[in-house]
């Protein structure tokens, strides 16, 4: 119970600190299929950011499915069988991503598609994942554009899209650790374009999600 507490102490302190003060993990998933409940993870990218920086030195990609049921998904994500080979064993990856994970915030583009996929894939492999917080660079868009009064057309949310808008350079979609970065850099533009030089709270710029 007290170091329930505590925990919970820890955390709020650092939701009050102001968001550049944090640390971030920008992370990325390529699954078989839409469904956690019967599609697989197949593969995971992520980066550590420190604003101002994304940190390379901290990134990581790995394939972690050794028997892919790949149905139509190499449409997407282009993996193939052949890559397959080289998997590494999802259990010491998800351990190195608890460990990156720690007192940091998980941010994504769709947090709550990967989070719903990362959480079964942890829980079957006995690991805990436990982000300070989590980001989503999409719903944060949306909400913006929302409250200047844009209309959101088709495909106006898309990572793509967005980084589009700030006036960040095209990437190959559809690969994790590219989609990281991706994610990332899009994370930087948003926090720094909403924050300005002001010292934001972290909990505020999560109120946005």
């Amino acid at each position: 119970m007290i170091s329930t507490l505590k925990q919970r102490w820890r955390r709020n302190v650092q939701l009050q600190q102001c968001w550049r003060e944090q640390r971030y993990v920008a992370l990325d998933l390529e699954t078989s299929g839409l469904d956690p409940r019967v599609d697989q993870v197949l593969a995971v990218g992520w980066i550590v950011v420190e604003p101002p920086l994304l940190d390379y030195g901290q990134a990581r990609y790995a394939v972690v499915q050794q028997q892919p049921d790949l149905k139509q998904s190499p449409v997407v994500h282009g993996l193939l069988q052949r890559d397959f080979r080289a998997a590494e064993d999802a259990q010491f990856v998800l351990q190195h991503l608890a460990e990156v994970l720690e007192n940091a915030v998980l941010v994504c583009h769709h947090v709550g598609f990967d989070w719903q996929f990362l959480s079964a894939f942890a829980k079957a492999h006995n690991v805990r994942l436990k982000p300070l917080a989590k980001f989503d660079t999409l719903t944060f868009e949306a909400q913006r554009l929302r409250m200047q009064q844009h209309h959101l057309a088709r495909g106006s949310l898309k990572l793509a899209a967005c980084r589009q808008r700030y006036g960040l350079p095209d990437y190959q979609a559809h690969q994790a650790l590219t989609d990281a970065i991706a994610c990332g850099e899009l994370f930087l533009a948003q926090a720094y374009h909403y924050a300005g030089r002001a010292n934001v709270s972290l909990r505020n710029l999560l109120s946005y999600n």
